[in-house]
Parts: C-alpha cells; sequence; structure tokens
C-alpha cells in the first residue's frame, strides 16, 4: 500500500482497503500522526482523588499525595501525629505536681501506628512543700504487768506517721495508755469512802451534837482482803453556852435551846 500506519497505529483491513489507527493511548488518523493524549488533562483517568495523576507516553500513572499511601488507585491516610495539646494548667498552690500535654495519631483505619508517647508530662515550677499534718503511730504491744495481783500495764505510740513537717500540726492526744491487770481473785483490802457533811446542829442556844459517817466501800474488801480499820461514825458538839444566849439577835421564841450530852 502506499501508506503504511505509523508505528504507534495498527493496520486494519477493510473490504477494498484498510485504515490506520492509532493505538490507546494516541490520538491521530495512524498514517501522518498519533499524537499521544494527556489523560490528566482530560480526566480520562482512574486516580484517587488524594493522588496526583502523571501523563507519561500512551498512558498515565497515579501517585499518591504525600501523607498517603497505596497504588494511587487506591490511597490511605497515613497515621501521624497531631500538634501537641497546649499543657495543663497547674492548679495545686503546694507540693508536687505535674502538667500534662497529649497528641493524637490519625487515621487509625490505616493500622498504622505512630511512633513516640502520645502524652508528656513537666512538673509544675516553683510549687513550696505543702505542710504535713503528723499521724499517730499504731499502738505498741501491751508491756508486762507490774503485779500478779492489780498491776499496771502500759503501750504507747508515737507521732511519726508521718512526723509533722512544714508548719504541719502535731498529732492529738495521749502518747501513753495504762490499764489495770492481773488477777481477780487476788485479796482486795477494804478501805473507807470519804466521810459524808456533817449534820446541820439541832440548836440555835446551847450545846448540841452533829454527826458524820463512813462506809467501807472504797473498795468493798473480798477474796480475804481485811476490813477497814477504825469508827465509821462520828460526833462532835456544836452551838455555844445558854449564858450567850441572850446576845443572839433572834426573837426569844425562835431559840431552840440546847443541853449537854
Amino acid at each position: 500500500m502506499p501508506f503504511n500506519c505509523l508505528p504507534r497505529s495498527t493496520c486494519i483491513n477493510t473490504y477494498g482497503s484498510y485504515k490506520c489507527q492509532c493505538v490507546e493511548g494516541y490520538d491521530g488518523d495512524g498514517i501522518y500522526s498519533c499524537i499521544d493524549i494527556d489523560e490528566c488533562v482530560l480526566h480520562r483517568n482512574s486516580c484517587n482523588q488524594d493522588a496526583f495523576c502523571v501523563n507519561t507516553l500512551g498512558s498515565f500513572m497515579c501517585v499518591c499525595q504525600n501523607g498517603y499511601y497505596g497504588d494511587g488507585i487506591q490511597c490511605l491516610a497515613t497515621s501521624i501525629w497531631t500538634p501537641w495539646s497546649p499543657w495543663s494548667v497547674c492548679t495545686a498552690t503546694c507540693g508536687i505536681q505535674n502538667k500534662m500535654r497529649i497528641r493524637l495519631c490519625t487515621h487509625p483505619e490505616s493500622g498504622m501506628r505512630c511512633d513516640g508517647p502520645s502524652a508528656e508530662l513537666r512538673g509544675c515550677e516553683a510549687l513550696s512543700p505543702c505542710p504535713v499534718n503528723g499521724e499517730w503511730s499504731e499502738w505498741s504491744p501491751w508491756s508486762s504487768c507490774t503485779a500478779s495481783c492489780f498491776g499496771i500495764k502500759r503501750r504507747v505510740r508515737i507521732c511519726n506517721n508521718p512526723t509533722p513537717d512544714n508548719g504541719g500540726f502535731p498529732c492529738s492526744g495521749s502518747t501513753e495508755q495504762s490499764t489495770a491487770c492481773g488477777s481477780r481473785d487476788c485479796p482486795v483490802v477494804g478501805m473507807w469512802s470519804l466521810w459524808t457533811a456533817w449534820t446541820p446542829c439541832p440548836v440555835s442556844c446551847g450545846m448540841g451534837v452533829v454527826k458524820r459517817s463512813r462506809t467501807c466501800d472504797a473498795p468493798f474488801a473480798r477474796n480475804g482482803g481485811s476490813f477497814c480499820v477504825g469508827h465509821n461514825h462520828e460526833e462532835r458538839s456544836c452551838g455555844f453556852p445558854v449564858d450567850y444566849c441572850k446576845y443572839l439577835s433572834q426573837p426569844a421564841d425562835s431559840i431552840i435551846t440546847g443541853r449537854w450530852t
């Protein structure tokens, strides 16, 4: 035939003749020209929206944009860290406190992991030590009884759990406790109670008698202990001689004259 098809075209036989047709990706008559088609400009590509289209002779290629990965037809976002958040506010006025900031690993659907920590801590500056109030330790074991009968045993505790510091309050309460101990069947020596008050003087003129008493019950004698020694009753005189009654300021009919006993 007088005309040959171009290398980038194919010869197609027809009835009584032939025709030249440019191969896919080229446009022209196949005899004089076969010009590359820019699929990227003409939007004849299947690149992902997150990919760049790059024209090539007779075709095109897709390249995922920065921050994405894949073959260009499918592009998945790369997992990257978001910017750090602002540091949290320090609310403490004394002692130790940390402030924190965080960041997030984006696009977890990609299955990728971001390298590095997702949170950071930093100590708050210029905080003075806080006052520490004292607290008691546990009580110590009881000491041995000081006697087999009616002895005393003791136990102690220390204000060191923690020890007061930086102006904190000391422990309140006693450092020592004591209690009775020993056998309850020991002899108990009876002891007198306190004397009662003297009875009122029964006369207003002359001499009378007043009384007072006490009981042996502080404690009672028991378990063979000895009874209280002494008297449980006392008397003494009261008033003044009858000869002095005339000097009293009371009316004569109100005076009760006493007598010697």
